[in-house]
């Protein structure tokens, strides 16, 4: 993909308005979708790349932590030493 595509789909994902992409991909955890599943859906329903949904996925930590346990526990990343809480 050509750097000025991906900043065509950017400029799209900034008017879709990231509040409202957020509540999409929500309602897909809500019903049990895993959140990597839930954003690549949202990402293939919308005709968009992967990595365009990773901007919003950076803008919110909240998914960002989510996503990345989800990895851990897929053995996709190395896992994060936590202090027990």
């Amino acid at each position: 993909m050509k750097i000025s595509e991906q900043k065509q789909e950017i400029e799209i994902l900034n008017k879709l308005n990231s509040q409202r992409i957020m509540t999409e991909i929500s309602k897909h955890i809500a019903a049990g979708v895993p959140y990597i599943d839930a954003v690549i859906d949202y990402a293939d329903r919308n005709q968009l790349e992967v990595e365009v949904i990773g901007e919003i996925i950076r803008r919110s930590p909240v998914l960002k932590a989510e996503i990345y346990k989800e990895a851990e526990e897929l053995n996709m990343v190395e896992k994060l030493v936590r202090l027990p809480v």
